[in-house]
């Protein structure tokens, strides 16, 4: 007994085991979003004057070469100068007077606002999954495929351009969408109500050959043959430097021009970036890859650059060093308190500032070093990296320190430097996360207060077309005292979305997704559902019709729609009407089969007064669930029309039974009713009915004569029960024949 009853215990145990892990896994996917993305946008190259307004902020200052942009970051190019931005796989391209803005930059979601000038987007690879849009004044573009996409949007933001070299683009209004395929040019226009213009895409620009040119030097670099998928930057190490084969790291990439007693992050400055907190920005062009991803070594009194291993997608860090010092520790040199730091080595653990769960320390450190022994990664997620043994600690040729107000402002750090020894760095402190210090103004604007020249700053952020509601930021403030309250670490993202926000006014939902137009089809009325939760309820709504024995009715409209393409209906004509007068029609001919006219008559009025209120509603309305409500009481009105029938048949049958019992009084006309009579004649009625009327039922039989002795009115029968009954052999048997 108890050996039967084992069984029943394990895989009752493995059921709720089963449900324990599921929900302690729903906290674990909440957590998850709360951690960092793990990319963003660089600043690779500048030509003229380009402003930045940080996220959090309206104060306009200078854009520095490699600053990493995020969420709500604004950026503003002026006249005669161009700017670049690299994401990963993608590169965007700004030309002069244009103002540029991510409004969402998360790892699978790029939303970008573009109100004034033009960009050219050029999209390498794109992820299962991942969104890709920019919004314009009186459009939201998607980019659906990977390819190269021109964006133009006038000074009063009336009309948008978007060309489509290769790939392909869906352009929504707030009531009408179009489609621009690849080698095609789309001129949109109007705010309140979107047209638009397709037709063939012509030469390039000089901003577009400038832009092509560009995507196709980094496309040739030959550093991505040593560096894993998601690393930015990688493009400027050919020029820069080489790459050489060390036995204990393999490639390893070695610049060849730098300044005496240079260090890793030494010839640069920090700055605030949220959600990260404190972030290098380096001064080199090449300074971006070799700074945020990886590590570095000193390998024969040289730094040498070891990158990640390539077979895992890189997660970004906003600087791979440990800390020495601190805001509170008294530093024996002229700076008074001072901070230091120097760069991680190969298998050394990166430990986070920030908030993060342990699958993010874990894939930050295995994907841009190799790590020997994961219970390194363990202990620094439980806060024990105390005892960190780090190889570049002590040695002054590696550490860098400056005074705190120095780093707090944002300012270059190269000049400002102080010397210490072996002897004191190796009584200093270790921490092995960034100083808890709140950031100032000057901290997240990391460059001097520029004005725009041709530029109004004092407009705030123009109005824009987006698919959905955005969620609107924090103020800088806002986030100080958060900061201060949270012991000068970075909070949370979620801390930094505005629950109450007192201005939605920047932004108009795209309602134009149920549609789409594409070259082929634009200005016509054809409209096809784009979205997944439409195209999800339009085929919930099909089921459920052919479900609830509509399928003559989807079958009808098939018809009416065939018969619209070989031009033997009129465009537009609803089918409600003629499957109305069909059912009139067959119930005309029933009636007259059986000797009963007036029913059939009143049955043909009412279906054609249903038709007329159907053609006259339908077109006076436009809403689909108004249509259903009359298709709905037209439905009715016909059940009741055929129940008033049948019992007038079956009255009739009643009175014929009646007379049939008192042969004297039958009368000769009668005798054409029966069915032997009668049945030559619907036959071939049967075979020239459509395929639309096979589903409705048909009394096309004489009327049924009553049983001898049964003495119960017989039921009309549909043409299908006829049809089936002639195959088993009783269904053409005379009424005399049945009685005996």
């Amino acid at each position: 007994m108890a050996t039967a009853v084992l069984p029943g215990i394990n895989a009752m145990r493995n059921f709720l085991a089963l449900i324990l892990v599921s929900m302690l896994a729903l906290p674990a996917v909440t957590l998850a979003a709360e951690d960092p993305p793990g990319r963003v946008a660089r600043l690779s190259f500048i030509e003229g004057e380009v402003s930045m307004a940080p996220a959090g902020t309206q104060e306009w200052g200078e854009a520095v070469l490699n600053r990493p942009l995020t969420s709500e970051d604004r950026m503003w190019v002026d006249r005669d100068a161009r700017a670049e931005l690299q994401i990963g796989t993608a590169t965007i391209h700004l030309d002069a007077s244009t103002e540029f803005s991510f409004i969402d930059l998360d790892d699978d979601a790029m939303t970008m606002n573009l109100t004034e000038g033009r960009t050219t987007i050029r999209i390498l690879r794109k992820r299962e999954g991942e969104e890709i849009e920019i919004n314009t004044p009186n459009s939201s573009i998607s980019l659906l495929h990977p390819g190269e996409y021109h964006i133009e949007v006038d000074e009063d933001g009336e009309t948008t351009i978007v060309k489509a070299r290769s790939g392909e683009a869906e352009v929504a209004g707030e009531a009408e969408s179009y489609t621009v395929k690849a080698n095609e040019i789309g001129v949109f226009r109007g705010s309140d109500e979107l047209t638009g213009d397709i037709s063939r895409v012509g030469p390039r620009t000089a901003f577009e050959n400038w832009a092509n040119d560009r995507s196709r030097r980094n496309e040739r670099s030959a550093s991505s043959r040593y560096v894993g998928e998601g690393v930015i930057g990688y493009e400027d190490l050919d020029e820069h430097g080489r790459w050489i084969h060390e036995p204990q790291y393999g490639y390893v990439w070695q610049p060849t021009i730098v300044v005496a007693g240079w260090a890793p992050y030494r010839h640069g400055r920090w700055a605030w970036v949220s959600p990260w907190g404190w972030t290098w920005i380096d001064n080199a062009r090449w300074g971006f890859a070799p700074f945020h991803y990886g590590r570095w070594a000193l390998l024969n009194h040289r730094w040498c650059w070891v990158p990640g291993p390539r077979h895992v997608r890189a997660v970004y860090a906003p600087a791979l060093v440990a800390w020495t010092g601190g805001p509170h520790v008294s530093v024996n040199v002229s700076i008074g308190s001072g901070i230091g730091w120097f760069p991680l080595g190969p298998r050394e653990v990166y430990v986070p500032g920030y908030w993060h769960t342990r699958r993010h320390i874990r894939s930050i450190n295995v994907s841009n070093t190799v790590i020997v022994n994961n219970t390194y990664i363990n202990n620094a997620y439980r806060g024990r990296y105390r005892d960190f043994d780090y190889r570049y600690r002590g040695r002054p040729d590696a550490v860098t320190v400056v005074a705190r107000e120095h780093f707090v402002r944002g300012q270059p750090v190269n000049g400002h430097t102080a010397r210490v020894d072996e002897r004191e760095l190796r009584r200093w402190n270790l921490d092995a996360r960034p100083p808890a210090i709140a950031p100032s103004r000057d901290s997240i604007r990391a460059g001097q207060v520029r004005t725009p020249r041709h530029f109004d700053t004092t407009r705030g952020q123009r109005q824009v077309v987006a698919r959905r509601e955005l969620p609107t930021r924090v103020s800088f403030d806002a986030e100080r005292r958060a900061i201060e309250a949270n012991g000068g670490r970075p909070v949370t993202r979620t801390a930094l979305i505005d629950r109450n926000p007192k201005d939605r006014s920047s932004t108009r939902v795209a309602r134009s997704t149920g549609s789409r137009i594409d070259a082929s089809q634009a200005g016509s009325t054809v409209r096809v559902p784009t979205d997944k939760g439409t195209r999800q309820r339009f085929n919930r709504d099909s089921s459920e019709e052919r479900s609830n024995g509509r399928a003559g009715e989807v079958r009808a409209r098939d018809a009416q729609r065939r018969a619209e393409t070989r031009g033997q209906a009129a465009p537009g004509t609803p089918v409600e009407p003629m499957r109305a007068t069909q059912d009139a029609t067959r119930e005309s001919r029933s009636q007259r089969a059986s000797g009963s006219a007036a029913p059939a008559i009143e049955v043909q009025e009412r279906a054609r007064s249903a038709s007329r209120a159907e053609l006259e509603s339908s077109a006076n309305s436009s809403d689909l669930a108004a249509q259903r409500a009359q298709r709905s009481q037209q439905d009715q009105a016909a059940r009741e029309s055929r129940r008033i029938q049948r019992e007038s048949i079956q009255r009739d049958s009643v009175q014929r039974g009646s007379v049939r019992r008192e042969p004297a009084q039958r009368e000769r006309p009668q005798q054409v009713e029966r069915p032997r009579v009668e049945r030559s004649s619907p036959q071939p009625e049967r075979q020239s009915q459509p395929q639309t009327e096979r589903s409705q039922p048909k009394f096309e039989r004489s009327t049924p004569q009553p049983r001898a002795s049964g003495g119960r009115s017989s039921e009309p029968r549909s043409s299908n029960h006829m049809r089936s009954g002639s195959t088993r052999g009783g269904g053409d048997r005379s009424p005399s024949q049945r009685e005996r």
